[in-house]
């Protein structure tokens, strides 16, 4: 199981009001903490991982699909981070089921915002918003000061070695 924490934002927008269940993800990422992000004219969904920090990006017009779509996409950004098949497998399986919960950590929402701006400032040369590919490139090598400045690539990458027996 794979719980969204989402802004109290997204989650009127995900007809998610109410009491939510409290319940745990089973996954190697943890968590994941979710926004609505507007590039421009075009508004996507920004979801981070609470313990990697690893960036998805899925556009807006998928939110009716997201127990779907949000699995692929972390399959998909995993493979292009270099994590092995078999261990994609492992996570887009315990991804199976989706659960929604509210925001509870301060740090996580800090970098939400963080990269949101990143994204909504980009390049000032450009006439168009960059693509969510490009973004997502973009965010996972991005530092993150509170985790002692690794990129997210890094710490998905720690977070799928094998643990070695002490």
């Amino acid at each position: 199981m794979v719980v969204l924490r989402c802004t109290q934002k997204l989650l009127v927008r995900l007809k998610q009001v109410g009491d939510l269940p409290p319940v745990e993800s089973t996954t190697r990422l943890g968590d994941w903490y979710g926004n609505i992000l507007r590039l421009g004219r075009r508004q996507h969904l920004l979801f981070i991982s609470e313990r990697s920090r690893l960036p998805v990006v899925i556009p807006i017009r998928d939110l009716k699909r997201l127990g779907a779509v949000f699995p692929d996409a972390v399959c998909e950004r995993l493979a292009r981070v270099g994590i092995a098949a078999r261990d994609i497998a492992d996570e887009g399986m315990r991804m199976s089921e989706l659960a929604f919960g509210r925001t509870r950590n301060r740090s996580l929402l800090g970098t939400l915002n963080d990269f949101a701006f990143m994204a909504q400032s980009g390049d000032a040369r450009r006439t168009e918003p960059e693509s969510p590919e490009d973004l997502m490139r973009l965010l996972s090598q991005t530092p993150i000061l509170p985790l002692d400045g690794a990129s997210p690539i890094e710490l998905t990458r720690a977070a799928f070695r094998p643990q070695s027996a002490s």
